[in-house]
């Protein structure tokens, strides 16, 4: 399906001035409810939907499920009236579904019609949608906690050893990495496997800028993820820790050039867990990655 979508993408470009396409948006997190409202809102307009015009092969979907699923290889499109006729007669030469599922509007609001309940699931103004949301504040108790000492002495070495190797940070990769080309563009030049064995153990990811030349991009992760149930903070600094030693292996020019992406994740409103992320931010962010010299977002 992804092959006949850009089919009818390639045949509508290639027309040059007459291409029928005015704008196009691709269909990711959120589905429909994302990308629908951003196609008209990058307009300056709004939009009247119809639900129950999507394409749709299973009947028992909630107005929910069919307006924020996030079923893949599908792009919403802006095409004028006067070309929808020969937008349809490409999808038909190409046999490529499509579907004709609203019109944008002058008045800046999103209106989802569903005829099959004859109701309105949603009618609001794209500035509450897509504009500036009110900050969130949220209110923290510090909270301690007392934990156990650590008792081995009814786990045996082969058992550790087990518990230790099926931890998603040290068992093998290999089933995400063999299910795709490594070496794809051309470009990479340090892929995940090492050796004559062809081992996962690379520390760092290298691709060239481009063909010719002698620059490129380095690229190296770090988690730390069970030590958080012991110590946030620490954990946040050593995962910075593993990523710049990581890296090394690398022909990095001085620290400053590394720049950090952070994924904080926490179980928000679990008693003890919104503290433990503010203190890992404020550790990272404020103290650890400014002493390094490193930019962090």
């Amino acid at each position: 399906m992804e092959r006949r979508c850009q089919e009818v993408i390639d045949r509508c470009w290639q027309q040059g001035d007459k291409n029928p396409i005015a704008f196009i948006h691709d269909v990711g997190a959120g589905g429909l409810s994302n990308a629908l409202p951003e196609l008209v809102s990058d307009g300056g307009r709004g939009g009247h939907f119809q639900l129950r015009a999507i394409n749709n092969d299973e009947p028992g979907m909630s107005p929910l499920a069919l307006w924020c699923n996030e079923s893949q290889e599908r792009y919403v499109m802006a095409v004028a009236a006067e070309d929808l006729a020969r937008f349809e007669a490409i999808c038909q030469q190409e046999r490529c579904p499509y579907a004709v599922v609203g019109e944008a509007t002058e008045e800046q609001r999103v209106l989802l019609e569903d005829s099959h309940f004859e109701n309105h699931p949603v009618d609001m103004s794209l500035d509450v949608l897509l504009g500036k949301p009110p900050k969130m504040h949220r209110e923290i108790h510090r909270q301690s906690f007392e934990r156990d000492a650590l008792d081995l002495a009814d786990v045996s070495l082969r058992e550790a050893m087990e518990r230790v190797l099926k931890l998603p940070s040290v068992a093998s990769k290999n089933f995400l990495i063999t299910i795709g080309d490594r070496t794809i563009t051309g470009l990479v030049n340090r892929d995940q496997m090492v050796g004559p064995w062809q081992v996962p153990v690379a520390d760092c990811a290298v691709t060239a800028t481009a063909f010719e030349g002698y620059t490129g991009e380095a690229m190296s992760m770090g988690e730390r993820t069970p030590v958080a149930l012991i110590n946030s903070p620490a954990s946040g600094r050593m995962a910075i820790g593993e990523a710049i030693t990581n890296i090394a292996a690398a022909r990095i020019g001085k620290i400053g050039d590394i720049k950090l992406s952070a994924n904080w994740m926490a179980a928000a409103g679990h008693p003890g867990e919104d503290e433990n992320l503010f203190e890992t931010v404020k550790t990272v962010g404020m103290e650890l990655c400014p002493a390094l010299g490193i930019a962090i977002p």
